[in-house]
């Protein structure tokens, strides 16, 4: 009895033990929603959707107009996807970095064409995804304020885009990382050769 006693203690234990593991998941991943790094403010599936499905208008940021989502979170185009059709080569730890900007209906804009807005379904089975001149949208996850633009011409391929859906000119806000790897400037920011972003 003493010995099977033992047994069942030392299982209970174990379940225990693996039960507070389990606790310590992915939670911390800093990704859900649109949330990233330095980003308190993670949303919900649900609450993403919500924020993505209006587009709107940030003027005078340090890279002039550009689109936003319900929250005044900035808008990205990445260069690496495709237009017609609208198609995203942004999957998996990219789709981390740079969250899909997505929408359960019928996406509506204030101070934006509406013609230029539509949607597509992510071949990942992400959802579907907002997209303004055919150019499927993100948000980045190193913006962590309404207005941020640190993600403008990161990696020299993701861009703001503007209310006429081109892509913003111009250098993003200080904070980057350059060749190196090590805080950028306005003049070297995006280039990320062998900087901190993971090549997104």
């Amino acid at each position: 009895m003493r010995a099977g006693n033992k047994t069942l203690i030392s299982v209970g234990m174990a379940a225990i033990l693996l039960t507070a593991a389990g606790c310590n998941g992915d939670g911390d991943s800093g990704y859900g929603g649109y949330g990233g790094a330095g980003n308190d403010s993670a949303t919900s599936d649900e609450g993403q959707d919500e924020a993505a499905a209006t587009l709107r208008v940030a003027k005078d940021t340090s890279v002039g107009d550009v689109v936003t989502d319900a929250d005044g979170y900035t808008l990205y185009m990445f260069t690496q996807d495709s237009t017609e059709p609208p198609t995203s080569n942004c999957e998996a730890d990219c789709a981390k970095q740079w969250p899909p900007a997505l929408t359960e209906g019928e996406p509506s804009a204030e101070g934006v064409a509406s013609e230029l807005i539509g949607s597509m379904e992510r071949e990942d089975g992400g959802g579907t995804q907002l997209t303004l001149a055919g150019w499927p949208l993100y948000r980045y996850a190193g913006d962590v304020s309404p207005g941020d633009v640190n993600g403008q011409g990161m990696a020299s391929s993701w861009y703001a885009m503007t209310p006429e859906g081109q892509k913003a000119e111009g250098n993003g806000a200080i904070g980057g990382t350059d060749d190196g790897g090590s805080p950028g400037t306005q003049g070297t920011q995006g280039t990320d050769e062998g900087g901190g972003s993971g090549g997104y």
